[in-house]
């Protein structure tokens, strides 16, 4: 790049963006790139504090502006169900066209920012998304990089973004408790478990009240998954007391248990499992009536994405697991 001075810039075409900053007030683009100086640009760009303009070089060659790699980035990074959005001040932005769960590929995401000027930004993984939702932006640190380290990049490859719709729509819950069942208490699990779910579109589809007996849960998981209901929720019952059955009635029913006990805080006696048709089920622990966020909140995005929980998933919630 060459320097020349501001009242020598005209005629010239800028080649990035400029911004105007009032602190705690305005930040827009003063000048876009591309726009050529006019003698009435000088004394603006001069209060904008910009003695010197930037233009290009033939010994430029070889390396790549700050918007070509930006979009660059955007191309590597890019996977289902989003758009960009527009170019503005050298930075590139991925927008969610649906509602549903982000997955990001943590791996590539830092081998990229480790090349050196290349940056890409993210919400963290496994994050719900509503369509329309900012998810991450792209940019390179100078004006203008070295294009070996966008090929670097493209070597590393993509996507590192993808956005899987929220699908299952439907749910069953299962009550467990006689006092519930024999009405000396209202039954606060619903109420809750139905608005915490509403803002991913799932509605109850069935709704079964039991007793303290296994064979009783295990009849009613079975009772409001044949009644088509995408993911069963049981609730009360959760703990470690030797009277707390439901967590055994689950392992009885499921195909696959992937856990009972997590390592977030609060909810960690959550039991995690799934029939052999993909169909999961939830027990919810108590913890859930008192706080939020707890770990149903940090699950049921997933089950709602159909997004398959692993045991390793599991132990990986640890970190940034404390949520109360």
């Amino acid at each position: 790049m060459k320097q020349i001075k501001t009242q020598d810039a005209v005629g010239h075409a800028l080649i990035h963006d400029i911004v105007r900053i009032v602190i705690g007030d305005v930040k827009e683009t003063a000048f876009s790139r591309g726009h050529v100086i006019g003698e009435e640009d000088v004394p603006k760009l001069l209060d904008l504090g910009k003695e010197h303009i930037y233009v290009m070089e033939p010994s430029d060659d070889g390396f790549l502006h700050e918007e070509t790699v930006a979009q660059a980035l955007y191309d590597i990074a890019k996977g289902t169900n989003m758009h960009d959005g527009p170019m503005s001040q050298g930075k590139i932005e991925a927008i969610a066209d649906v509602d549903g769960l982000l997955k990001v590929d943590v791996e590539k995401l830092h081998a990229i920012n480790s090349i050196g000027d290349l940056t890409i930004v993210t919400k963290l993984n496994n994050s719900p998304v509503k369509a329309g939702e900012k998810i991450a932006g792209m940019r390179c640190i100078p004006l203008l990089l070295d294009e070996r380290e966008v090929k670097e990049a493209e070597c590393i490859g993509g996507p590192i973004l993808n956005i899987k719709p929220f699908v299952r729509k439907t749910m069953g819950i299962v009550t467990t408790g006689s006092e519930v069942f024999e009405g000396r208490i209202t039954d606060a699990f619903t109420p809750i478990i139905e608005e915490r779910c509403a803002e991913f579109g799932v509605k109850k589809i069935a709704h079964e009240i039991v007793t303290d007996d296994t064979d009783l849960i295990v009849a009613a998981i079975d009772k409001v998954k044949a009644a088509g209901a995408d993911i069963i929720f049981c609730t009360g019952g959760m703990s470690v007391d030797p009277d707390d059955l439901t967590p055994g009635a689950i392992k009885r029913y499921a195909d696959t248990v992937v856990t009972y006990g997590l390592p977030v805080l609060p909810g960690s006696m959550v039991c995690i499992a799934y029939c052999d048709d993909g169909t999961p089920i939830l027990g919810v622990p108590g913890g859930v009536l008192f706080s939020k966020p707890t770990a149903f909140d940090a699950i049921v995005p997933r089950l709602v994405a159909d997004d398959r929980i692993t045991n390793e998933d599991c132990i990986a919630m640890g970190h940034g697991g404390f949520l109360g």
